[in-house]
């Protein structure tokens, strides 16, 4: 196998599909990526054997096809220290991998590439095109609600539903709830739910940009599959039926109350520094237009309070886990929230007038 690349061409690839390698495995295979040269292309693999990630770059050069398996880590420290705009060669002879640029010569050790934990190849009765842009909203504004490692494995990813009214994505850890809901418009998508689970969330959503072009999916009971660009992301899915959650998403509204983003999060900035390390809980209180915000840990307590337009009757409480609530905010591009609670004060919801599509649910900590 030998084969010439760009160091420009090749660098963020190895970036992106090192993303995937587990660290300190005792299977040193899946801390290899797979390199495949063709004479049309390049193809680089990794996998951590719930997701299989393929790049695709383009051959200018003369080469010798073959396969080989190599540490992900040491050939990305090894490109990333040659010098910008540089031609590398490289070249498989006995086993061993010669990475060659102007001054530079490295070997690195290999693994047989019939060693690598491949996906077995399946069928797919069904496929649809979206926009990446609508796929990459339902992800990054749920996937950090997901739990870990929940022994209730339908929690362990997000939920996604494609219906003929609308398309949905539902994110949570039995505590709190992040859903993204839209208007299937144009009806022009399979009705299906899956089970995304958070690693594949959270890797996909690296992927997928804002941009308004189709990418397409291809998925059957166990594995999907997406086509961007010259990435080919395929994940398996989590095989459990998801609760249905309308008693939580249609309950009663009592108190819509408007708050400024930026204000919020620097009241939550203050109290983070007392709130207790383990409950990590925060007291928000609302009277006469006014807003505090407290937390206590043992002995030491902090307050913030700030104002705001409340003009109902009641004074009104409550307690949650100030980390919901603060990443909730990091992922609102918005200057105005409203917090919604019911009569008696069950749950806290946000939502924001600008993105209708989105709904958070916080319950509340008794402390």
């Amino acid at each position: 196998m030998k084969f010439i690349i760009d160091k420009n061409k090749i660098i963020k690839p190895l970036q992106k599909i090192n993303s995937l390698l587990q660290k300190n495995n005792s299977n040193e295979i899946l801390g290899n990526i797979l390199i495949e040269i063709n004479k049309s292309y390049i193809l680089l693999t990794s996998t951590n054997t719930e997701i299989e990630l393929i790049y695709k770059i383009s051959n200018e050069y003369k080469c010798v096809p073959g396969k080989i398996t190599v540490s992900g880590k040491k050939i990305l420290d090894i490109f990333r220290i040659i010098s910008k705009k540089s031609l590398i060669y490289i070249k498989l002879i006995n086993k061993k991998l010669y990475i060659i640029s102007k001054n530079s010569k490295f070997s690195l050790l290999t693994i047989s590439e019939k060693k690598f934990p491949y996906f077995k190849k399946q069928t797919y009765k069904k496929k649809f095109y979206i926009n990446q842009k609508i796929l990459k909203n339902m992800l990054e504004y749920t996937y950090f609600s997901i739990s870990s490692q929940d022994v209730r494995s339908y929690l362990n990813g997000i939920y996604i539903e494609f219906s003929e009214k609308y398309i949905q994505s539902i994110a949570t850890n039995g505590h709190r709830m992040a859903i993204f809901k839209k208007k299937n418009k144009k009806k022009k998508f399979p009705i299906f739910s899956i089970i995304l689970p958070k690693k594949s969330s959270i890797e996909l959503n690296k992927i997928l940009t804002h941009k308004k072009k189709k990418i397409k999916v291809l998925f059957n009971k166990n594995n999907i599959k997406f086509y961007i660009k010259k990435i080919i992301f395929t994940s398996k899915l989590i095989n459990s039926n998801f609760p249905n959650l309308n008693h939580i998403l249609k309950q009663e509204k009592k108190y819509k109350i408007k708050l400024n983003k930026d204000i919020l999060k620097k009241a939550l900035s203050h109290v983070l520094i007392l709130v207790h390390e383990k409950i990590k809980g925060i007291y928000i209180k609302f009277k006469k237009n006014i807003c505090i915000i407290y937390s206590h840990n043992q002995e030491e307590k902090a307050k913030y309070k700030f104002s705001i337009k409340y003009n109902y009757n009641e004074n009104i409480k409550i307690s949650i886990n100030i980390n919901y609530l603060i990443e909730v905010l990091n992922v609102l591009k918005y200057n105005f929230i409203y917090f919604i609670l019911d009569e008696n004060i069950q749950y806290l919801q946000i939502k924001v007038l600008k993105k209708k599509e989105l709904k958070y649910i916080i319950l509340p900590l008794y402390i």
